[in-house]
């Protein structure tokens, strides 16, 4: 069964460029065929206009089966037709004509009967291509669209399509976060209501001001109420199914492979089944699991046999060319056949060897940046929490695949533990149903909650929101970190009365992995912060921020320079490092072209829990094993997005317009960095204040906990940030 969607934009570019995202959401997603899409424009109020894919009408039929109809009679009928017309002329021919002349008349007849049988395959050709073109065409009717365009005011845009009914939420949801408002037709109890208005002065109106009737009082489409906020159709989540054996797990792992079938790739990714048996063992079996192991050895064999076949061939013929060196032209079979088993097994093996190392290398590579297995350390973790003999079993899906998916597995006899991952750590999940139910509700008279806020953008953000009073402390952690950087901080702030709200910033911890490459500018951060804040009607607060956390609270600033009562800016910067800054200044190509070979890398997450910040203590700015954890935990490609974001920060003018108190600290020996970039912070925001840590780096957040919780209190005791209100509220 196919609906339709009637979607209405503000500009025409806006509703093609929803056409030409659908598209590629429909590649990705495999989201069945969109029959027919109609972009629909009113440069003027008598001027509709529209263009429509899937649209064969029947004038375009007859066209196709015309010119079909005339190249087949020309080139395939007309000259067997001919041929049979000479042949009969040719059987008879009058007596009283010259050779000459009957060859004319020949001619004559057999270039008149061609153009006949010509014209008639091609009048044929119309009429089968019209009736072809009637009967199939999946296009929407042009006087439907031109109703539906009466709709739009001047300048708007209007996309019309079809789709499956599976498909219908996912594209729904991926067009308001395009800019659309969806429509619907007006029921016919809102239509009498329209009738008692004031219809000829709605009318006079719409067209004194040059606009349509799509806001009007009589139009025929009003905006559609939607029961949620849109999310991401590219957004996966993890749905965890507890199942009394292994068995029924693995049978509920075959009825899910079938859904590919019905939901195309908005079914499960990759599956993993985790037992514990009675023994203590546990076994660990995942679908998409591409280990570094088995990279390796397919690069190993795959490079060893182009190395033989490479280098074998050409050791054959450096041992011909010895054995003719040393026998002349004329050497005997024997030493033609050991000179070229010589040559194969010397350079051949020599080149297999090397092809192969470099072979096994890549294919390591590869298998670690494209696997999308779930760590094993995390599986074994959450497998030690299960009782003995039973099995649980992790499905990725896409978000709009998750109903179905969870209906399937609760059909097999699934306990679900637990959709979407996540608002607590996996194993609370699985240890203590009841506790992290409680945690994920949100419920407003509990003082602690996790929860998942989807912003305007549809990106889901975990939030840790701890409430002790009104005055909040809102904490932004670093690139590759997550909200548990800020745990150690915690039991200080609440002691002395303050709230605290740690987010997961985008692409990081729990929250959401948008897949465009400028999904991941600062702007984009700063408008989540803002999304989460008015969710939670937070008003009371101050902003601290570490290193790429400090540059969002800056850019917050920007769009909302009255919110914050004070920042606290902790070894960040005022804008990009210089390569990156000159990168994106001179040639913003290079950074562009960036974004879209990143897009390329896998989006899913590997890791299940969040990152042991802590296991990091006392490690030094740039600490490769801290590096690799990161973008483990973050996925490498929202890291290295998240850096290409940085490449394109400048915060001078929002530092400059800052009038809330502002503290910029930053560790002596932060090499990242640097005291200079701190200065140049202070140098811009008036009447700021420079703090420099003795004996710290750029991980002050975990190296030196005790004094950056003693700072942030000492900036709301120093600054009365809470205490009055200050002028810029006013």
């Amino acid at each position: 069964m196919h609906l339709e969607i009637v979607s209405f934009f503000d500009r025409p570019s806006a509703a093609r460029e929803a056409r030409s995202t659908l598209r590629a959401l429909q590649r990705e997603l495999r989201l069945g065929r969109i029959r027919s899409m109609a972009v629909i424009t009113r440069p003027a109020i008598d001027d509709i206009r529209f263009e429509q894919d899937g649209d064969v009408g029947v004038g375009a039929g007859a066209r196709f089966g015309t010119i079909a109809g005339a190249l087949l009679g020309a080139l395939l009928l007309a000259p067997v037709i001919g041929f049979l017309a000479i042949s009969a002329s040719l059987d008879s021919p009058p007596p009283d004509l010259s050779g000459r002349e009957l060859l004319a008349g020949v001619a004559l007849v057999s270039a008149f009967v061609s153009g006949i049988t010509a014209l008639a395959a091609a009048l044929g050709g119309a009429l089968i291509g019209a009736l072809t073109a009637m009967l199939l065409n999946f296009g929407i009717p042009q006087r439907h669209l031109y109703a539906i365009g009466k709709e739009l005011a001047v300048g708007q845009g209007a996309l019309v399509l079809r789709v499956q009914e599976p498909y219908r939420q996912p594209i729904i949801d991926k067009l308001a976060l395009s800019g659309g408002t969806l429509m619907r037709e007006r029921r016919a109890d809102e239509v009498v209501s329209a009738a008692s208005d004031d219809m000829l002065a709605a009318r006079f109106a719409a067209h004194a001001y040059g606009g349509g009737t799509g806001s009007a009082a009589a139009g025929r489409y009003v905006p559609a109420e939607q029961a949620q906020a849109p999310v991401d159709p590219q957004q996966r989540d993890l749905i965890v199914a507890e199942f009394a054996n292994v068995t029924q797990a693995r049978q509920a792992r075959r009825r899910l492979s079938r859904l590919r079938h019905k939901l195309g790739r908005l079914s499960t990714g990759n599956n993993a089944i985790v037992t514990h048996d009675h023994k203590g063992q546990i076994q660990i079996q995942q679908t998409e699991d591409v280990t570094t192991g088995r990279g390796a050895s397919f690069g190993l064999g795959l490079g060893a046999l182009v190395g033989l076949l490479i280098f074998g061939f050409f050791g054959i013929a450096v041992g011909l060319l010895v054995v003719v060196m040393n026998e002349g032209a004329n050497p005997s079979p024997e030493a033609v056949r050991e000179g070229m088993l010589a040559g194969i097994i010397l350079l051949g093996g020599g080149g297999a060897m090397l092809l192969g190392m470099i072979g096994a290398l890549i294919g390591a590579v590869i298998a670690s940046l494209i696997n999308l297995a779930y760590n094993d350390t995390d599986l074994r973790r959450i497998a030690q929490t299960l009782p003995a003999g039973k099995a649980l079993l992790l499905s990725s899906v896409y978000h709009h695949g998750g109903p179905t998916v969870v209906a399937e597995l609760e059909a097999s006899g699934a306990i679900i533990r637990y959709t979407p991952l996540p608002a607590a750590q996996m194993a609370e999940t699985v240890i203590n149903e009841a506790r992290n139910a409680a945690l994920s509700t949100g419920d407003p008279k509990s003082a602690d909650t996790l929860q998942l806020i989807t912003t305007r953008a549809g990106v889901r953000i975990f939030t840790d929101w701890r409430r002790r009073s009104e005055r909040t402390i809102v904490l932004l952690h670093g690139a590759g970190g997550d909200h548990l950087a800020w745990r150690v901080q915690y039991p200080a702030l609440h002691a002395a009365g303050y709230s605290t709200l740690a987010l997961d910033l985008r692409g990081h911890g729990y929250s959401d992995r948008p897949r465009g490459a400028d999904d991941y500018r600062l702007e984009r951060f700063a408008e989540d912060l803002s999304d989460v804040l008015t969710a939670l009607d937070i008003r009371e607060f101050i902003i601290v921020g570490h290193c790429f956390g400090g540059m969002v609270a800056t850019m917050f600033h920007q769009a909302n320079p009255r919110l914050s009562r004070g920042y606290v800016l902790i070894d960040t910067a005022a804008r990009a490092p210089v390569l990156p800054h000159w990168l994106a200044s001179r040639t913003p190509w290079v950074i562009g072209l960036a974004g879209r070979v990143l897009e390329l890398l896998p989006n899913e997450r590997r890791r299940l829990f969040h990152a042991d910040m802590e296991s990091f203590k006392g490690t030094r700015d740039i600490e490769p094993s801290r590096l690799v954890s990161d973008a483990a935990h973050t996925t490498l490609r929202a890291w290295l997005l998240v850096y290409r974001g940085i490449a394109q920060y400048d915060g001078i003018d929002a530092l400059r317009s800052m009038t809330q108190p502002v503290w910029v600290v930053v560790g002596e020996q932060d090499t990242v960095f640097t005291v200079a970039d701190s200065q140049l912070i202070q140098h811009h925001v008036p009447g700021s204040r420079l703090i420099t840590v003795p004996d710290a780096n750029h991980i002050i957040v975990v190296n030196n906990p005790e004094v950056v919780e003693q700072l942030i209190l000492d900036f709301t005791r120093d600054t009365q940030a809470f205490t009055h209100p200050a002028p810029w509220f006013t």
